[in-house]
């Protein structure tokens, strides 16, 4: 089903997500409230990050590279495909006032 697009109030450097699913098994995801890789890539955008950490996929998937591959064709930001226990840097970040 069809989701209100996200608005953000600042840009943001990055967006965690947890993409459970490829589109493949779109139906999947949604029954149990997850994302597919793509439909994270599509939030990524819309927020217009920088860089999206994909994160907890299923099982079902033994190659995580296909979460990287699906998210690309929706973001052209930076994509990590974080596996369990994996360390990604964040930049620090300086506000204005």
């Amino acid at each position: 089903h069809h989701r209100k697009p996200l608005a953000t109030t600042k840009p943001s450097t990055h967006l965690n997500s947890y993409p459970t699913f490829l589109n493949e098994h779109a139906t999947h995801a949604d029954e149990y409230g997850h994302l597919t890789a793509a439909q994270a890539a599509r939030v990524a955008q819309e927020c217009q990050v920088r860089r999206l950490v994909l994160t907890h996929f299923s099982a079902r998937y033994p190659d995580p590279a296909r979460f990287h591959d699906e998210a690309a064709e929706v973001f052209g930001g930076s994509i990590v495909v974080a596996t369990d226990l994996a360390r990604v840097p964040v930049p620090s970040r300086r506000f204005r006032r």
